[in-house]
C-alpha cells in the first residue's frame, strides 16, 4: 500500500479510507472497515478543498496536501459509466 496526495488520485484508484481524519472521523463508518472506496472523480472545489467522489460512500472534501492509502487500481474501472461524473 502506498500513500498519495490528494491531488494525485485518479479514477479507478481504490482507497482505504478507514479512520482518515476527513472521511471517517472517530472510525464510525463501519463499511470501509470491510471496503476500499473506488475513486469517481477529483476535482479541485478551492485553494483548500478538493473533492473526492467514490463509488462506495459518497464525495469527501480534503486539504491538497492531505494523503490517503491506495491499496491499487482497478484496471476495469470506466470513468465513462460512473454516475459521478
Amino acid at each position: 500500500m502506498k500513500y498519495v496526495t490528494i491531488p494525485d488520485l485518479k479514477p479507478g484508484d481504490l482507497i482505504d479510507l478507514e479512520g482518515d481524519v476527513y472521511a471517517d472521523p472517530g472510525g464510525s463508518n463501519i463499511s470501509f472497515e470491510f471496503e476500499f472506496c473506488t475513486v469517481a472523480h477529483v476535482e479541485r472545489e478551492t485553494p483548500d478543498c478538493w473533492r473526492v467522489d467514490t463509488e462506495c460512500d459518497g464525495s469527501f472534501g480534503f486539504p491538497p496536501d492531505h494523503t490517503v492509502a491506495v491499496e491499487g487500481h482497478d484496471s476495469n474501472y470506466d470513468a465513462e459509466e460512473s454516475p459521478c461524473t
